[in-house]
């Protein structure tokens, strides 16, 4: 049996780490299991992809080091979701064993890739912030100054200090996203 937490394809996937209680699980008793390329992976991944002939079916493709279940609707990507880590593993073992399958589809659109490492919180905390450094930066340049300041990020010209500070919140989540995130958002 199979429990998949599945999210809707503009969605990032959850890993089991990530799982809460309202998310959408489902149980499945039998899925069909497909092994594909690396790349093949990372478009059902992250790409909405038009599969002609696959009109409303659920699936799991994987390398054989990755897995996902694909819920497709009307020849298109409907949900991504994932199994336990217990269940992944199974279904990698099984993926090494199958001949690698080639899917004929069309990507209608690409996603931006998930940072792992990150929990469901920190990451909509991250997403929080990179949109108010956008707004700040347009609409309150007095405040985008101020910030600035504070994170002694000096360069000469207004787009430089902004890509100097998109640049240190980049990659992964610090205290000084817990800052920003404090400073931004929390007493607006």
């Amino acid at each position: 049996m199979f429990l998949v937490n599945f999210v809707y394809d503009d969605e990032e996937l959850l890993e089991p780490y990530e799982w809460q209680e309202d998310d959408i699980y489902q149980e499945f008793h039998y899925l069909p299991i497909y092994r594909v390329h690396y790349q093949t992976l990372h478009d059902f991944l992250y790409g909405k992809l038009y599969i002609p002939k696959q009109k409303e079916s659920i699936f799991i493709v994987g390398d054989g080091h990755y897995n996902v279940v694909i819920e497709m609707k009307k020849d298109v990507i409907y949900k991504r979701g994932t199994v336990t880590f217990q269940k992944r593993q199974q279904i990698n073992e099984i993926i090494k064993t199958l001949p690698v399958t080639l899917f004929q589809y069309r990507i209608l659109e690409e996603a931006y890739e998930k940072e792992y490492g990150l929990t469901r919180q920190e990451r909509m905390k991250k997403i929080c912030i990179e949109e108010v450094i956008d707004e700040i930066f347009v609409v309150h340049y007095e405040l985008f100054q101020e910030i600035c300041e504070q994170l002694n990020i000096h360069e000469e010209s207004p787009s430089d200090q902004y890509l100097m500070l998109k640049h240190k919140i980049e990659k992964g989540y610090s205290s000084l996203h817990e800052l920003l995130y404090k400073e931004l958002i929390q007493k607006r």
